[in-house]
């Protein structure tokens, strides 16, 4: 009887180390991936984390090695175009124009998450000042780059002006920084930003604002756009899939369960707040899942109206093939 027990001890002992061998070689099989995002870490990149988190990804056989927030020396684009990173996050417009300029040749987008672009101007809301038109005589901050050329939000602030007739030249237009600062210190009356950030920063400091959002206006440029090597495309389409899949898997759950997605997000925010974050969020969703089509979806008007603009603004002179920028075979296998 001893010796039958001691046998069958054995054979459990077996079977213990055969599973946890199998586990720890279930584990080897998971495929390290890397992703370089477009900003620091906050709740517009949500969906990233609930996805890691919540183990998305790792069902989907990967392991997300590194989840890099931005800095000014890694761009996104180059980190990708270079294969030092497998995914990236970055904004349309960057994408078409790092395209035009070579930058970006082997580069495909292959999901968009916001679809409508956060650029926003913002008022106090005793200003009175509640649409563009009401610029005229008035002071507005731009948010730019360090050297002063436009980005994204001078972009379409110029855009927005010209298609409704404004003349700047009535406008008293003035750099700002990346806050709420100017706008709270009197020093402009209306300033730049993104919804989901800038505004709250004087809502916190007990005001009531006025949000003008650009893509209200008819001019808007697709946001946030996940990018990928052409050659991780063609040769590991399995893992390009299976990325994007857990992505929208995570943007999905982040929007049906708000208040657990920004408990996950403060843990990569280590800096932010739950207000701060809760509000950046909440003023994301309508953004990203705006019920015309599913999240990650992508259109060739819509990819064909960021190159209209980056052209009549004269930011480029040089048109290219749309279609060159990104493809739809993943979200159409995904969704079909």
């Amino acid at each position: 009887m001893k010796k039958k027990l001691i046998g069958l001890i054995s054979i459990g002992l077996m079977l213990a180390l055969s599973i946890s061998g199998c586990v720890e070689e279930e584990s080897e099989e998971l495929q390290e991936v890397t992703v370089r995002l477009k900003w620091l870490h906050q709740a517009q990149f949500a969906g990233n984390y609930v996805a890691n988190e919540k183990g998305f990804y790792e069902k989907y056989g990967m392991e997300i090695t590194e989840l890099l927030p931005f800095d000014f020396v890694n761009w996104p684009i180059d980190k990708v175009e270079n294969k030092e990173v497998d995914f990236g996050i970055t904004g349309g417009d960057e994408l078409v124009l790092a395209k035009v300029l070579g930058k970006a040749d082997h580069i495909k987008a292959i999901a968009v998450i916001f679809k409508t672009n956060p650029v926003c101007l913002y008022s106090l809301k005793e200003s009175g000042i509640t649409k563009p038109q009401d610029f005229v005589g008035k002071t507005v901050g731009i948010e730019r780059a360090a050297d002063g050329k436009d980005i994204n939000v001078g972009i379409l602030y110029k855009a927005m002006v010209a298609k409704l007739g404004i003349n700047r030249s009535d406008v008293n237009e003035i750099t700002i920084g990346y806050d709420a600062t100017e706008l709270l210190a009197g020093t402009t009356d209306v300033s730049s930003g993104y919804v989901i950030n800038e505004p709250h920063q004087a809502i916190e400091a007990g005001k009531e604002v006025n949000i003008i959002l650009v893509a209200d206006y008819g001019v808007n440029m697709y946001a946030d756009v996940i990018i990928v090597h052409e050659d991780t495309i063609n040769n590991s389409p399995e893992l390009v899939e299976s990325f994007l899949r857990a992505t929208l898997e995570g943007w999905q759950y982040a929007i049906e369960h708000e208040e657990e997605a920004v408990n996950i997000t403060l843990k990569y925010a280590t800096d932010g707040t739950n207000s701060h974050e809760t509000y950046m969020l909440e003023n994301s969703i309508p953004l990203i899942n705006t019920g015309d089509s599913p999240i990650g979806w992508m259109e060739e008007s819509k990819w064909e109206q960021v190159q209209d603009i980056l052209l009549e603004q004269n930011i480029t002179d040089a048109e290219i093939n749309i279609g060159d920028v990104y493809t739809m075979d993943f979200l159409e296998k995904i969704y079909g």
